[in-house]
């Protein structure tokens, strides 16, 4: 199963991609005010071993689930710009300033298959199965 990286871990790796799966997504309410160009390639990914479902706050999460996958969208991130974009969509997700965690989503690093192989990449997951 993919397993989450510690909170520790991936302070370390704050460069990476990020995998979006609600509306974050191209053509979502959420995708422009917060990606739109801020990124310079984007993919057709998914993400195994997880869930997407409603969570208690009515919006969607992810959690993990054993045979199930997620589809979504990885964004690379423009260099100059992605602490910048990813504390934008942390405040979104309602996650406080220098935090990896808040009351709905946890950011986490996970591994999402796009273009044939896999990537390492931030997703927010839900909280409560966040660990």
């Amino acid at each position: 199963m993919n397993t989450p990286a510690t909170v520790a871990e991936a302070d370390l790796r704050r460069s990476l991609p990020l995998f979006v799966y609600g509306t974050l997504r191209r053509g979502e309410v959420n995708h422009t005010p917060f990606l739109g160009g801020r990124f310079t390639a984007v993919l057709p990914a998914r993400l195994e071993d997880h869930v997407r479902c409603v969570g208690s706050h009515g919006y969607f999460v992810v959690r993990p689930q054993a045979h199930a996958q997620v589809e979504g969208e990885l964004f690379f991130l423009d260099p100059a710009e992605d602490r910048a974009t990813l504390e934008a969509c942390d405040r979104l997700e309602e996650i406080p300033p220098g935090e990896l965690q808040g009351a709905w989503y946890a950011r986490r690093i996970v591994t999402v298959w796009a273009a044939g192989t896999t990537h390492q990449a931030w997703i927010y997951l839900d909280a409560a199965a966040a660990g």
